[in-house]
């Protein structure tokens, strides 16, 4: 009988840490949304997430996180996706179908993209590893072990759940907002769509340069500034050169 007891137990307990930790990675990710609030999602994004009913193309405007108040897993991350100009013509019903089915076939796109990029990542750092000392032999086995573990990793269900979806348009145009919920991981490969400047992790081996420490930017703004305050200087001399000959 306290064998059958442990066995029962460490099941359980293994469970429960699971369930915490994907509980907790939902609330990182929840957390990010709630920063992307206000910013406008990526062009990019309002093509990819794009879904086609009664040959109308229509394109969200916004997405955004939803106050769920336990209408979802804690594991799971809930959404709203705003789309305007929807026919009057069209069922509402219809859209929440049919965007669950794009997201679907986006992640998988998006798997098949990461693969893609990670294979690509390893066969560089083995080229290098062949080519270089033993400093850049180093770098290539983190490489190496890095795509062992993306081989190991499990792929996890996105769990794409649509809630309801409702009319928040006028007479004069109509707005249907879709509110769904997803796993944690869909929800970040969705973030980095729509918001990369949020989402997107810094590489830790440092040869990913995140958007805003890359060089060009930085001249850019840089050269904004001096152009700006140059242009601020020649409208004080105007003004005060005007107002000598008054």
């Amino acid at each position: 009988a306290t064998k059958l007891g442990l066995y029962l137990i460490f099941p359980c307990t293994g469970a429960m840490q699971g369930s915490d930790d994907d509980a907790a990675t939902a609330a990182s990710c929840q957390a990010l949304w709630r920063k992307a609030r206000g910013w406008p999602m990526a062009d990019d994004a309002r093509d990819r997430l794009a879904i086609t009913l009664d040959d109308a193309t229509l394109n969200p405007a916004d997405v955004s996180i939803w106050e769920c108040e336990g209408q979802v897993d804690a594991d799971n991350v809930p959404l709203e996706l705003l789309y305007v100009g929807v026919p009057k013509t069209l069922d509402e019903q219809r859209l929440g179908s049919a965007l669950k089915t794009r997201i679907e076939e986006f992640l998988q796109e998006r798997r098949r993209e990461e693969f893609r990029e990670n294979l690509s990542k390893k066969q560089d750092a083995t080229l290098r590893r062949r080519k270089s000392d033993s400093a850049a032999a180093e770098g290539g086995d983190a490489t190496e072990e890095k795509w062992r573990g993306y081989l190991r990793r499990p792929v996890k269900d996105p769990k794409v759940q649509v809630h309801n979806v409702y009319d928040t348009g006028t007479k004069v145009r109509r707005v249907l907002g879709c509110r769904i919920s997803l796993s944690a991981q869909a929800a970040e490969d969705i973030g980095l769509l729509c918001f990369r400047h949020i989402f997107e992790p810094e590489d830790a081996d440092g040869r990913s340069v995140p958007w805003y420490k890359d060089p060009f930017l930085s001249c850019f703004y840089s050269c904004f500034c001096i152009i700006a305050v140059v242009f601020l200087m020649w409208v004080v001399f105007l003004g005060s050169a005007i107002m000598k000959h008054v």
